[in-house]
């Protein structure tokens, strides 16, 4: 299979695994959210995005700087694991400190503060089977990525609903995520000595100084992407209460589900991208277009789609209880549009050694959502949120556009804006007009319908299309 027979192969092995585990724990937040009551499942949203806000410290980038390496430098493997994972083993110990004495100064109740720890260690031992599964991407196996995210899907949504189930709380929830990120650690480590690699542990301060140096933008990066991600959960737990907190994380989850698309994507791309910009400049940038191409018809279809059906939507998912979410639900979509195009954007940069500049647009638009935050929070609650996370993730894409515009490659953006419009206004009058019909039945037939508008208008050109074709006959294969 050629290259790009490849990265389209790879990132369908990667969606539809993060597909399954995504439906996994969707269904296992659904059913936190309805038994635990909206009160309970904020308290529980509260530590998920607490914990999640301190990761970088145990990463410090070394994830994505270890793919990108790797990708470039396959016969050091052994080495840089060594080095890297000394450095994890460092940074995951101040992590769990911190995280410890921070919590303490929320001033939240025991219980909470206990699910927090639990979180934390769970997040952590979370982080170091990233750490492993570098090597898979970095390789471009990515069926032992997709193998690991389905252990950790099915663990943790059959451990959760089980517990759930039995009347257990929000604590022995948290219990159930760590034993199953533990089982999901010693696979991916398991697979890495067999399959890949040994681990070489000589000490090389040379390199380690490597990792921290080129990894600290990366790690940047992270930290204020999930900042301005995670933020507001916290705020609004802080500033409001906890069942606002259930009713703006169930809107949040639902859109972060449909995140799976451009992150398996860049998982596929990223390596390639990387190994491009140093051996082939045109076919770096065709690549970035064609990646581009697709990420941007597929985030604002789904925006255009959800947005009339959101009261339906959340009804239909969550109960009558949490009717308020769709408020957020419709403001948070069309954020979620801009960040399929703009995970392109930022990959774009980090593959070509511009992970600077992404990590300094990313802390200024977490700086501004924070400073939103604070503004909005306490005039309209949870719908302030939504839109300091709307303005923030236009700020961050308005910047790179122009970023890449006038230094790498240029996004074509306005080139495929008009053909987006008309497919996307034919799917809107189509839900408009059956919004008294069964979303299962609206939903298939007005993706089906955008397909179809893509085809006729020639969204893709033949040779995509003939690419696409080739590739599931292989995947069939």
């Amino acid at each position: 299979m050629n290259t790009a027979g490849k990265i389209i192969s790879n990132s369908t092995i990667l969606m539809t695994a993060d597909v399954a585990g995504r439906v996994m724990r969707f269904v296992l937040v659904i059913f936190a959210a309805r038994l635990l009551g909206d009160v309970n499942y904020g308290k529980f949203a509260f530590a998920i995005a607490f914990t999640s806000l301190f990761l970088i410290l145990a990463d410090g980038g070394i994830h994505q700087l270890l793919v990108r390496e790797l990708s470039r430098w396959p016969n050091k493997v052994k080495k840089y694991l060594g080095n890297a994972l000394v450095i994890k083993f460092f940074l995951g110990a101040f992590t769990l400190i911190i995280i410890y004495l921070i919590a303490n100064l929320t001033r939240k109740p025991q219980d909470v503060l206990t699910t927090v720890y639990i979180i934390a260690f769970s997040q952590i031992v979370n982080s170091f089977s990233e750490f492993f599964k570098s090597v898979f991407q970095a390789f471009q196996q990515m069926k032992y990525d997709a193998i690991s995210t389905l252990i950790g899907g099915i663990l943790t949504t059959g451990l959760g609903i089980g517990i759930l189930v039995k009347g257990g709380d929000y604590i022995s929830l948290a219990w159930m995520y760590l034993i199953a990120n533990l089982v999901n650690l010693c696979f991916c480590v398991t697979i890495t000595f067999w399959v890949f690699t040994t681990i070489k542990f000589e000490v090389d301060l040379k390199l380690i100084k490597f990792f921290i140096k080129e990894g600290f933008p990366f790690g940047v990066l992270y930290f204020f992407a999930m900042m301005y991600t995670l933020i507001d959960t916290v705020m609004l737990s802080l500033m409001v209460g906890d069942e606002v907190v259930g009713w703006y994380n169930a809107a949040y989850r639902l859109v972060f589900a449909m995140l799976f698309i451009p992150m398996a994507t860049m998982k596929a791309v990223f390596p390639v991208l990387s190994k491009y910009y140093k051996e082939s400049v045109s076919n770096f940038k065709r690549l970035f277009e064609k990646t581009f191409k697709v990420m941007f018809v597929i985030g604002f279809s789904l925006a255009v789609l959800v947005f009339p059906l959101s009261n339906k939507i959340i009804s239909f998912i969550y109960g009558e209880e949490y009717l308020n979410a769709a408020n957020a639900l419709r403001i948070l979509v069309w954020s979620t549009a801009l960040i399929f195009i703009t995970t392109v954007m930022t990959h774009t940069t980090r593959a070509s050694n511009r992970q600077q500049f992404t990590a300094k647009v990313v802390a200024s638009g977490a700086l501004c959502n924070v400073v939103l935050n604070f503004i909005l929070i306490p005039r309209y609650s949870y719908i302030g949120a939504a839109l300091a996370t709307l303005a923030t993730e236009l700020f961050t894409f308005t910047f790179h556009y122009f970023y890449l515009w006038h230094n790498l490659v240029k996004p074509p953006l306005l080139k495929l804006a008009p053909r987006i419009i008309i497919i996307n206004s034919v799917m809107l009058l189509y839900v408009i007009s059956t919004m008294r019909v069964n979303i299962l039945f609206v939903i298939p037939t007005a993706l089906l319908i955008n397909f179809i508008m893509a085809l006729l208008i020639h969204y893709f050109s033949k040779e995509e299309i003939i690419l696409l074709k080739d590739t599931v006959k292989a995947l069939r294969s």
